[in-house]
């Protein structure tokens, strides 16, 4: 599983169209699952009228855990064809703005969908990892589709469960390679769609700290506490020493729900999923959201400097000149200090959820980052307190 399969010719509006079938510029984009018909999607994959191809002449459609799609519904589309198939999916993955609670609002304050589908359209062509093949992929203030090849013979692993430490391992490795190609590259400053150091997490931190210790301050410990409290002091330095270090471009939601590994599931073969948090940022806050959020307390513990080893390596054989260990453990710090804005940022947005699967993962995320966080001794490299 080498390479990057999301060749552009694959995005149907960077394709020229079949003889007949309808511009992609004709199409109108569903708002739900409903409104996916058959002709739909004939007419995404380019495929209408005087297409030497098969019709797609029936479809059914089941909902992808409802809980995983943080910012979109996600659902799996089986298709019946008028004739052999041939090279065409027997099934596709579909993804739409989500329709309900809190994930709306996050989702268009955050310009999600723009951001995963220009990525796709912009960058996906040019890095050399494993993406999902993309059919068709376009937003518009109305609304926003991606449809991709379906993945289910990949592996995924629960995050509240959590990850082996040999596939955080394999993840860091994979994701190097984006960071390294994009290694200080201030040509992305030109996209508009792609946030400079998007601070999401960070906002309010300080107001929605206390509220936060009420809830998980026994759990996360004293250490941690205090660690908490000196952050919310000085999250102003935080965000001004990230903006300091070396530039590129991260996932910004690297975590074991975002990740599927090889059909065996060992941790050789990586793919990464869900790019609607890309920003240009500081390459470690995505292996501290991996190492902290991902690999459980007793399985990382011991074994965290390993993870920067592994990805550090990975990046300079990726091509990133005079970037030494000290400093890629400075900025794993640094990382890991911004971490900790995610479960308190998190927790506000879920607010309730009881005994839900989104519950449990905030409070696996919460312990796993403010632990690893002490770990690293994060807290060595914040100003000294007066």
């Amino acid at each position: 599983m080498t390479g990057n399969p999301c060749d552009p010719t694959l995005i149907v509006p960077f394709k020229t169209a079949n003889k007949g079938a309808a511009k992609v510029s004709d199409l109108v984009l569903p708002q739900s699952l409903e409104q996916i018909t058959p002709d739909w999607i004939n007419r995404a994959f380019a495929n209408g009228a005087g297409a030497d191809r098969p019709a797609v002449i029936d479809l059914s459609t089941a909902v992808i855990g409802d809980e995983l799609g943080f910012m979109s519904l996600v659902a799996r589309l089986d298709l019946t064809y008028d004739g052999a198939r041939g090279d065409l999916p027997a099934s596709v993955v579909v993804k739409l703005d989500p329709t309900t609670g809190v994930s709306v609002s996050t989702a268009q304050e955050t310009r999600a969908f723009e951001r995963e589908v220009k990525f796709y359209r912009e960058i996906a062509p040019e890095v050399d990892m494993r993406l999902p093949r993309i059919f068709f992929a376009e937003t518009s203030p109305e609304a926003s589709i991606i449809v991709m090849e379906d993945l289910g013979d990949l592996v995924s692993y629960d995050q509240v469960r959590g990850l082996s430490h040999e596939h955080v391992l394999a993840a860091v490795r994979e994701i190097a390679r984006l960071h390294a190609h994009h290694w200080n590259n201030h040509d992305l400053l030109a996209k508009p769609w792609l946030p400079l150091h998007d601070h999401f997490f960070d906002v309010g931190f300080e107001d929605l700290w206390p509220p936060f210790v009420e809830v998980y301050g026994l759990r996360i410990g004293r250490e941690a506490r205090y660690l908490g409290e000196r952050v919310a002091r000085h999250l102003r330095w935080i965000e001004a020493r990230i903006a300091e270090r070396p530039l590129t471009l991260i996932h910004g939601d690297f975590r074991a729900d975002n990740i599927l590994f090889g059909p065996s599931g060992a941790p050789g073969d990586v793919l990464v999923l869900d790019w609607q948090l890309g920003n240009l940022s500081l390459a470690t806050i995505d292996v501290a959201r991996l190492l902290g959020g991902s690999e459980p307390i007793a399985e990382r513990q011991g074994h965290q400097y390993e993870v920067l080893e592994a990805w550090h390596s990975a990046l300079i054989d990726g091509g990133v000149p005079d970037y030494s260990y000290a400093d890629a453990l400075y900025d794993l710090r640094l990382g890991a200090l911004y971490s900790l804005f995610v479960p308190v940022r998190v927790m506000d947005l879920a607010k309730g959820g009881q005994g839900t699967r989104s519950a449990r993962l905030l409070d696996a995320t919460a312990q796993r980052q403010f632990a690893s966080a002490l770990e690293l001794e994060a807290g060595q490299i914040l100003p000294t307190d007066r």
